[in-house]
């Protein structure tokens, strides 16, 4: 760090900038590196290939007081090595050690995370770290890169003790060019390693397809292979639907487990690791055991006879929704819109009369409902001997106290899922309404169709799915939808720029969360990642509740 004239710290723009990510993250400066410790899989593509470079360095290094440093993609330490043994007690008994995440959002500025979050070579020199208990350091982090995909694969470190606090020349001017040529060492060797395990893979994938027409897929690193059965069955979401199983796979080299898509269907999947891969995994889909229609799953499954309350978007099907839970034709229905235009009290004298009566009753659009009129209600659902007896509402979180309480009452709540958050199942959707009601031209959607489709904001939910259905149905398309055949309202993709793997990952954090009830724990734990990389990858989505409490 250099000081001008005026004896006042000048810092570089790029290290005050990894400080203000830092303390938006709400990293505090006095703290040491707070990190929840996971087991390393030293058998990854990227420990495969640095070991040896790792082993060569640590030669050279020999007794020397220097650290070496190795993280992988989720900024998580998976290799350290230190020439002399204080300096590498010094480094865990601060938190860095093997299995711990040390991007900036748990340990601010560092020469791991920071030159992962940068995605090029930093150094670190003493102060310069953000947080306190690393001043005493300087490192030099370089960002390792997969040659065919560029993709930032892990960060090579190489950490010092500092001469002195504030020092600045800690890093001689070898480092560089010696951490560089190291890491280039290290991705020539995942480029000579991904080519035989992509071979490996394609001669399994080959293998399978010929013994089965069954669904067929095939994961690793960056290669996805699947037969048209497998697509047909899972839609364009299908890699991402599948990386979902792995995480229960763990160490196991095969395992049977029954896949839950929705709407999509459930399936039974034979997952079995390939040999001489690192990561290569065959999946086989049995034939489904239950395939739902196309409408809105719940997030809660019916358990009782109610009262129920059905909440969701305009447009995720709740009105289809309560039509089933009540199951008749002759159940009395009221819309409290209609309170809200017209005669308010007179419209509750006929709810609560109606709640009187025997058999089934449906109050729609609950969250319309003054407070007063809330309260009038509940009483009246507390003694109906209805059954069942279905409200329905806007989004659980959108109410407001007064209707909070009396959707309280009911006993089962079942909150429907908008299209945007279920892209995976969107080709299941499509055909599935495209089947309801009279038959027109059967016709199948192009994956670059699909695609345009997933980017859409889908504000109109199911409704809107199903208009669209209805306007293709109409039209002489000749069996295969693609992107000249959308309106021309759908043909230019109008949310952020996410890949389709990108918005089928946000989908999955997001459903997780939801099925956890918000705890950010327990959806690690289902989506089989760390708390900071959830974390990471909720900042990444823009998906809310980021804070660290």
């Amino acid at each position: 760090m250099a000081r001008d004239e005026g004896d006042e710290v000048t810092v570089r723009p790029e290290i005050r900038q990894s400080w203000r990510r830092s303390e938006l993250h709400g990293v505090g400066q006095d703290s040491v590196v707070s990190v929840v410790v996971r087991d390393v899989n030293r058998g990854s593509r990227l420990m495969a290939a640095a070991q040896p470079v790792l082993d060569h360095l640590m030669t050279e290094i020999g007794s020397e007081p220097v650290s070496l440093m190795l993280a992988d993609r989720e900024c998580r330490v998976v290799y350290q090595r230190s020439g002399a043994r204080f300096l590498g007690a010094s480094l865990e008994s601060n938190g860095v050690l093997p299995g711990a995440t040390l991007d900036e959002g748990v340990a601010g500025t560092n020469g791991l995370g920071t030159p992962f979050e940068l995605g090029r070579s930093v150094a670190i020199n003493g102060d310069e770290h953000y947080l306190n208990a690393l001043k005493g350091f300087s490192c030099f982090g370089h960002p390792i890169r997969h040659p065919l995909t560029g993709r930032i694969e892990g960060v090579l470190d190489l950490t010092f003790v500092a001469a002195r606090p504030g020092d600045t020349h800690g890093l001689g001017p070898l480092v560089a060019p010696l951490v560089a040529h190291a890491a280039h060492d290290i991705e020539t060797r995942l480029l000579e390693g991904s080519r035989a395990a992509e071979r490996r893979m394609f001669l399994a994938f080959q293998s399978a397809v010929r013994k089965r027409s069954a669904p067929v897929a095939v994961l690793g690193g960056d290669v996805v292979l699947a037969n048209r059965s497998c697509l047909d069955r899972l839609g364009s979401q299908s890699p991402t639907v599948l990386r979902v199983l792995l995480a229960d796979l763990g160490t196991r080299s095969r395992m049977t487990q029954q896949l839950d898509l929705g709407s999509a269907g459930r399936f039974w999947v034979d997952t079995e690791r390939i040999d001489g891969t690192p990561d290569g995994v065959l999946f086989r889909l049995d034939e489904s055991v239950e395939t739902p229609g196309g409408r809105p799953r719940a997030s809660t499954p019916v358990r009782s006879r109610g009262p129920f309350v059905v909440a969701g978007e305009p447009g995720t099907g709740r009105t289809h929704e309560a039509d089933r839970l009540v199951g008749s034709a002759s159940a009395d229905r009221f819309d409290t819109l209609d309170a809200v235009v017209g005669d308010a009290g007179e419209w509750l004298s006929r709810v609560v009369a109606a709640a009187a009566r025997p058999g089934g009753l449906i109050v729609e659009n609950v969250e319309a409902l003054d407070d007063t009129s809330c309260a009038v209600l509940r009483r009246a659902l507390a003694t109906s001997p209805r059954i069942p007896i279905v409200l329905t509402s806007a989004p659980l979180a959108e109410l407001s106290v007064a209707v909070s309480a009396l959707v309280s009452a009911c006993t089962d709540r079942i909150e429907l899922v908008p299209v945007r958050e279920r892209l995976p199942e969107l080709p299941a959707l499509i055909a599935a309404l495209a089947s309801e009601g009279d038959a027109g031209p059967a016709f199948t959607v192009s994956a670059q169709a699909l695609e345009v489709l997933a980017g859409q904001p889908w504000s109109g939910n199911m409704a809107e799915l199903a208009q669209l259905v209805g306007e293709l149905r109409a039209r002489p398309l000749a069996g295969r939808v693609g992107v000249d055949d959308l309106p021309s309202r759908y043909r230019q993709r109008t949310r952020s720029g996410l890949s389709g793997r990108q918005r089928a990952e946000r989908g999955a954090i997001v459903a997780a969360l939801r099925e956890a009830g918000g705890n950010k724990r327990d959806a690690a734990q289902e989506l089989g990642m760390s708390r900071t990389t959830l974390y990471r990858k909720m900042r990444e989505f823009d998906i809310p509740g980021t804070s660290r409490g």
